[in-house]
């Protein structure tokens, strides 16, 4: 695995999941796609009775190209948008940036 990958976790309430994923695809999507992300899985996991968590995972050829998009999503009023009014309603979200640094051949099976 090469690049950069990016998890973003966003946990909402279950009444709000569907509604969220199509403003996500409409609104999000995008320009994360032409910022040069690529949405590489999209999953849902039920973490209550009540509340789902939705796991996004993104790629980015390299380092230079997450900051590149992240200095153009900075400046975006769109993206400010979106994620204020996910805001509103989400019980917490969280996004790590991973760069895979390689195993040696020893620390693999």
């Amino acid at each position: 695995m090469h690049g950069v990958q990016i998890i973003d976790l966003i946990v909402l309430p279950a009444a709000e999941a569907e509604s969220w994923l199509q403003r996500w695809r409409a609104d999000y999507l995008p320009g994360a796609l032409g910022r040069g992300m690529v949405a590489e899985r999209l999953w849902r996991t039920w973490t209550g009775p009540d509340t789902v968590a939705v796991r996004i995972l993104w790629s980015l050829p390299d380092s230079g190209a997450f900051f590149t998009a992240r200095v153009a999503s900075a400046g975006d009023v769109q993206v400010a948008e979106f994620w204020a009014h996910t805001d509103e309603f989400a019980l917490n979200r969280d996004r790590q940036v991973l760069e895979p640094i390689g195993l040696t051949e020893g620390e693999t099976s």
